[in-house]
């Protein structure tokens, strides 16, 4: 039985969405030193294709196509073309740490717009009894969430050196970082600078 034509829209969307995220991880993992981060970026991307086969499995429970591929964060993609093509050229230390700023910033916005196609997706299927589609919107949204946590406390680590170990500590003891730890952090991390001054 094909499912509303709504969710199927939606379902369509955030497939073409984590399909383009894809895309654009591996293009970013290849132009990602190893270490720390490039490893979350390999762990993004399996869970980013995980999500995509989840989405195309309910497609096809509710007898869907694929559909055309539209996406918002394809076309975010396709406008950041330039950051990635940068990420081919030979660059020193601190442009390669710019680089991956630019990434995880990039990733955020990225993010943003795939956590609002899933609420969004949550939402229809809820108002029209597909409980399934509600279910597997909302788990693949907090998914999502996480991984916006961790480029966040990221972004916030390559973009100020001095906190980097006392987030470093923060987020090993948590799944996540909060905005107060973040703070706590930087805290410390001015005092600790003020003491060395």
């Amino acid at each position: 039985m094909a499912g509303d034509g709504r969710v199927i829209d939606y379902l369509r969307e955030a497939r073409a969405d984590e399909l383009a995220l894809a895309r654009t991880l591996r293009a970013r993992i290849a132009a990602t030193p190893s270490g720390e981060y490039r490893s979350g970026l390999q762990r993004y991307l399996r869970e980013t294709q995980g999500h995509a086969r989840r989405i195309g499995g309910r497609l096809h429970a509710l007898g869907a196509g694929e559909g055309p591929l539209r996406s918002g964060a394809r076309a975010l993609r396709e406008a950041s073309a330039g950051v990635l093509s940068i990420s081919r050229l030979p660059l020193k230390a601190a442009a390669l740490e710019e680089k991956v700023l630019r990434g995880s910033q990039f990733g955020c916005a990225t993010q943003g717009l795939v956590i609002a196609t899933y609420a969004a997706l949550e939402m229809v299927a809820g108002s029209v009894g597909d409980r399934e589609t509600e279910r597997l919107a909302a788990e693949i949204r907090a998914e999502e969430q996480r991984m916006l946590e961790w480029l966040r406390h990221e972004i916030v680590k390559l973009t100020d050196p001095f906190i980097r170990e006392q987030l470093d500590g923060d987020w090993a003891q948590h799944d996540e970082v909060s905005v107060d730890e973040v703070q706590r952090a930087i805290q410390r991390a001015e005092d600790g600078h003020a003491d060395r001054v």
